[in-house]
Parts: structure tokens; sequence; C-alpha cells
């Protein structure tokens, strides 16, 4: 399980006291100057470790996906006890250590037995990402989501087929990464990189057949930022790019 590698971490499902915080991981001092992607531990239930294992592969398979695809050198590191119980755990202090590190994304996540309304067992998988350039925007700015949770149910009878669902997600965890590799891209002054990284999160977030909330708004934040970073590329006087041709619109269209 602990060899499995991430994008992005899950809500634990019992209530963490308020003063828990998260076990560092170590993994994080890696001396690589690749960015860093993150996999923490995908808590389950002891009569769901089966499943637990498919998921986690499928996870796996899924990220060397988006690595390929993206064309950045990333390296999916595993964070083993490290269990967020959600979003608030992404603090300023803990999100501004990831990002000095060159971490890009973390992923946790959850699968657990429940019950519906009717009593009728269900088995449920949450799938937590948090994004780190764009949690830092949204701690300093309170703009678009930096770090939230997707949930999913499923019958017993289905459950394998239904929650591959959820992990068989490469275009939302590469739209993800590209746009983490762009914002970060936009704050290093690398205008070509950023607009390219921005653009291409802005297709994948388009080609999404069911789009969560946060991908409504990541895909604004998107936008917004490969227009910033045409608007910066010609105010920068040291740049002599594409960027600054007169054909070349603010919008990625």
């Amino acid at each position: 399980m602990r060899t499995a590698v991430v994008l992005l971490a899950v809500i634990v499902v019992t209530a963490a006291p308020a003063f828990a915080q998260i076990t560092p991981c170590s993994a994080v001092n890696d001396p690589s100057s690749r960015a860093k992607i993150l996999l923490d531990d995908i808590v389950s239930e002891a009569s769901l470790q089966n499943l637990l294992q498919t998921l986690t592969s499928r996870l796996d398979a899924n990220l060397l996906q988006v690595r390929t695809e993206l064309g950045v050198q990333l390296k999916v590191l595993p964070c083993a006890n490290r269990r967020p119980t959600g979003p608030s755990d992404f603090n300023r202090t803990t999100v501004n250590e990831l990002n000095v590190r060159g971490v890009l994304m973390e992923i946790w996540g959850a699968t657990t037995a429940v019950k519906d309304q009717q009593g009728r067992p269900l088995n449920e998988a949450s799938i937590g990402y948090v994004i780190i350039p764009v949690r830092l925007d949204e701690l300093q700015q309170q703009t678009a989501p930096g770090a939230f949770v997707i949930p999913h149910r499923a019958q017993p009878s289905t459950v394998v087929d239904d929650l591959f669902k959820l992990v068989d997600q490469a275009g939302r965890l590469g739209a993800y990464a590209r746009l983490a590799v762009g914002s970060r891209s936009l704050r290093a002054r690398q205008w070509d990189e950023a607009r390219k990284q921005l653009c291409a999160a802005e297709a994948e977030f388009t080609k999404l057949k069911v789009p969560s909330d946060a991908d409504a708004a990541l895909i604004k934040y998107a936008k917004q930022l490969a227009g910033d970073t045409v608007t910066r590329a010609r105010a920068d006087a040291q740049y002599s790019g594409f960027l600054k041709q007169e054909g070349v619109a603010l919008s990625c269209s």
C-alpha cells in the first residue's frame, strides 16, 4: 500500500481532535530538484483492504500517465502514516513549507463502509487534493479553492466499477498538475511555460464530463492566470518571446 505513489490525500471518517496535526512527511526532504507530488496513506477499514490495494494501484497508474503527458520532471513520493483530516490541515505554515520544498500537489484518500438513510450498506471513497500554488493564493486572497475533497458512494455489489470512476480521472489529475506547474511558473516569471501549462489546464478542465464545484472555480482561475501571464510578459522589458506578438490574445482560445 505504502509503495504506491500519488497527486494528489482523504477525509478520515472519525473526527480528529482540534489540536491534532498531520504527521510530517520526511519524503519532502528528497534532494532531487524535480517537482514533487505527495501521496499520503489511503485510510481504509480492514474489511476493505482488497479494495484499498486496487484503488492504490489505479491511482499509481493514473499518476504515471500524468507525469508522461505533462512533459515536466515530477517525482511522486509516498508519505507513510500521513493522514490529513481535511483541507483545514493545510494552513499557511504547512503550505509554505511544502512550497519551499518543491511540492506541487498532495493527495490523500479514504474508503469506508457506510449505510444510507434506509440502512442499506454502501461503500464510500473520498479523494482529497491540495494544489500547493493555488492553496497559497487561496490563503492570501480567498480566490479559487486549493484544497478540497471529492466523495463517491456506491452499492457494495458495484463498488469496484463505480469507485474506479472516481480514481480513473487522469484528466482531472492532469488538469490539477498543469494548473500547479503553470501557477508556479508564473510566480517564477517563466512566461512561456506558464502560458503553455495554464492553457493546457483550461483545456483539460473543459473535457471533464462531470466537473465538481471546485473544478468550475479552478477553470476560471486558470483563465485569469493565463491572461495575467500575457499581460505581465508584455510588461517585462527583459522578455522577447512569442507572448509579445500582437496576435496573442489574453484568452487561450
